[in-house]
C-alpha cells in the first residue's frame, strides 16, 4: 500500500494556512455563538429578576391596596346613603328637596313642611322634616315606597292619615284622596366642627 503523503513546498505551505485560517474561523464562530448565549442568558436571568421584583413589590402592596379599595367602596356607599351638604342648614335643603321632588312625580301636593331641630346619633347627625300631604291613595302608596327605596336613605315616621277634608289639583276626580303628616329623617355624617353642626332654625 502506498503512503499518502503531503504535499511540500509553496502547495504545503498554502494547504497549511488554508487549514490554519479555518481552524481560526471555527474557534472564532464557537466563541461567538458562546458569547451570544450567555448574553441571552444573562439577558433572560436579568429579565425574570425583575418580573420577580415586581411581583414581590405588588404583593406586598396587596394589603395596602385593599385597604385603600375597602375606604373608598365604604366612602362611596356612604355618598349613597347619606344626606349631601356640609353643614345642617345644607343637609336640610337637600332633604327638602327629595321630599319635594319625589312628591312631584307622584302628583301629590306638600301643604306645609318644618324642619326638625337636627340632633347626633351616634357618629350621625339625624335630618328631618315634618310634612302635611295631600294626594290619592294609590299615589301615596307609591311615595311611601319611594321612601323606603330612594338614596340617600329616608326613614319615615309619625305617619298619621285621614280622608282629605278639601279638594285640590291633587285630589280632584279621586274618590280614595287623604290628608298625611309624617316625619322624613335623613343623616350626615358628623364630622363635630361645630359651625357644621349648628341647629337649623
Amino acid at each position: 500500500m502506498t503512503n499518502a503523503r503531503l504535499p511540500t513546498g509553496l502547495s504545503g505551505q498554502i494547504l497549511a494556512c488554508s487549514v490554519t485560517f479555518a481552524g481560526v474561523a471555527f474557534l472564532a464562530m464557537t466563541g461567538f455563538s458562546l458569547l451570544s448565549f450567555y448574553h441571552n442568558r444573562a439577558t433572560a436571568l436579568e429579565d425574570q429578576r425583575a418580573v420577580l421584583s415586581h411581583t414581590e413589590h405588588l404583593i406586598r402592596q396587596t394589603p395596602e391596596l385593599k385597604r385603600r379599595y375597602q375606604e373608598r367602596h365604604a366612602s362611596a356607599s356612604s355618598k349613597h346613603l347619606l344626606l349631601a351638604g356640609q353643614s345642617d342648614s345644607e343637609a336640610a335643603a337637600n332633604l327638602v328637596q327629595t321630599v319635594q321632588a319625589l312628591a312631584a312625580r307622584h302628583q301629590i301636593e306638600i301643604a306645609s313642611q318644618e324642619t326638625v331641630p337636627p340632633h347626633a346619633i351616634g357618629h350621625f347627625r339625624a335630618i328631618s322634616v315634618r310634612i302635611a300631604l295631600t294626594g290619592n291613595w294609590p299615589a301615596f302608596v307609591a311615595l311611601l315606597d319611594d321612601f323606603d327605596h330612594t338614596e340617600p336613605r329616608l326613614l319615615v315616621e309619625d305617619l298619621e292619615i285621614q280622608r282629605a277634608r278639601t279638594v285640590t289639583n291633587a285630589t280632584r276626580g279621586h274618590t280614595s284622596a287623604v290628608d298625611s303628616t309624617l316625619s322624613i329623617t335623613g343623616f350626615r355624617a358628623d364630622r363635630g366642627t361645630p359651625g357644621q353642626t349648628a341647629q337649623t332654625p
